[in-house]
């Protein structure tokens, strides 16, 4: 007879527990699931204050924008923009540079990104007086908003570096961009003069095959009229270098964080990684480019400095409890932005001991 060795292997140890045992416990986590869920409630978050005032300054930025915008003679398209914001621009103009999804402008506009905003900013505990780095195309001036009116309710100081072009429906109309929207909040107290640097936008950052050929003429006037510093610097990664000197020297150091709203190609770059970033508030990367092929989102990463990133908007909503695209826009302090969800401790604790209880027990009595 063959005898057979086994060399380093640990013999199998059964683990014997009562059947029953082992039943009762799945019903009692079968039980907990439902009746710890049924103890839900809603809890207004830790920073529910902050959030209700930013929320609220961007709805009276909102209706003071709007009557700007009336008393520009600039008409509001009701079929276009229902809740009468003034923020959705026209489909096509010497500044639109892309196509643009007409909902996600709309939905973009609802006060409750501002509290949003507020959220992310305390999740990276920010603190007074912190600078916060932003970049952003025309093509969600309401995000934009939100971003600055987060940052007056915290006491933050936001560094604005804007790129005229639009994606459709964004701020496209050449006599009401965010550098006008801007200048009249500053103007009437709202806001505080945050826009430190004006570029072109579009391709490459200068306006390169627009669809209109007095395009590019339109939005360097555009630009050179905000009296800011004119960001016109080819090739594009020359842009990015002096975006980045900009938000360091005005940050007197690394700015601590940075916010991406819409798609600049200075954001971006281009690399393809940028399309898969996930939305909100990003802290680590998978991957970073190298070289020419990144943009500010990348470069900031690099440095160490978290990065918001606000793009896919439908998804952003869905996340936090904002409703897609409303009619009318909703009181502030409503929707899922402001609270949390609690859950029954108590409950939660004792369904836990009752099945480590059913397992032990079932350890012990075998049959």
């Amino acid at each position: 007879m063959k005898h057979f060795h086994t060399v380093g292997r640990v013999p199998f140890n059964r683990i014997h527990i009562s059947l029953k045992w082992l039943l009762l416990g799945v019903v009692f986590g079968v039980a907990a699931f439902f009746i710890v869920s049924l103890s839900m409630e809603r809890i207004e978050s830790p920073h529910f204050s902050a959030q209700l005032s930013a929320a609220r300054l961007m709805a009276s930025s909102i209706a003071e924008l709007s009557s700007f915008r009336e008393s520009l003679g600039i008409e509001i398209d009701p079929s276009v923009d229902p809740n009468l914001t003034g923020l959705i621009g026209p489909e096509f103009t010497e500044l639109t540079t892309t196509l643009g999804n007409l909902q996600a402008k709309r939905t973009s506009t609802n006060p409750d990104f501002a509290a949003l905003l507020v959220k992310y900013f305390e999740e990276l505990d920010l603190k007074k007086g912190d600078p916060v780095a932003i970049g952003a195309s025309g093509s969600f001036p309401a995000l934009l908003l939100a971003t600055l009116c987060a940052c007056e309710v915290l006491e933050l100081e936001p560094l604005v570096i804007y790129s005229v072009g639009a994606s459709e429906h964004g701020a496209t109309h050449p006599e009401f961009t965010f550098v006008t929207m801007l200048e009249r909040l500053v103007d009437v107290g709202l806001l505080k003069d945050s826009l430190i640097a004006v570029s072109l936008g579009g391709n490459y950052d200068t306006a390169s095959g627009m669809f209109f050929p007095k395009a590019r003429e339109l939005m360097t006037e555009i630009a050179l009229s905000s009296g800011k510093t004119f960001i016109y610097e080819e090739p594009l990664q020359a842009s990015i270098e002096k975006r980045l000197e900009l938000y360091i020297e005005k940050s007197a150091g690394l700015p601590s964080v940075f916010v991406n709203v819409g798609g600049a190609s200075t954001n971006f770059g281009n690399s393809l990684l940028a399309l898969s970033l996930d939305n909100g508030v990003l802290t680590s990367f998978s991957s970073i480019p190298e070289g020419d092929e990144r943009g500010l989102i990348f470069e900031f990463a690099e440095l160490g400095v978290p990065v918001i990133h606000l793009l896919n908007i439908r998804d952003l909503a869905m996340e936090n409890g904002i409703p897609i695209d409303p009619v009318p826009l909703p009181e502030p302090g409503i929707s899922g932005v402001y609270f949390v969800d609690s859950y029954s401790v108590p409950l939660t604790l004792t369904f836990l001991f009752l099945m480590i209880l059913c397992v032990v027990a079932g350890r012990m009595i075998k049959k």
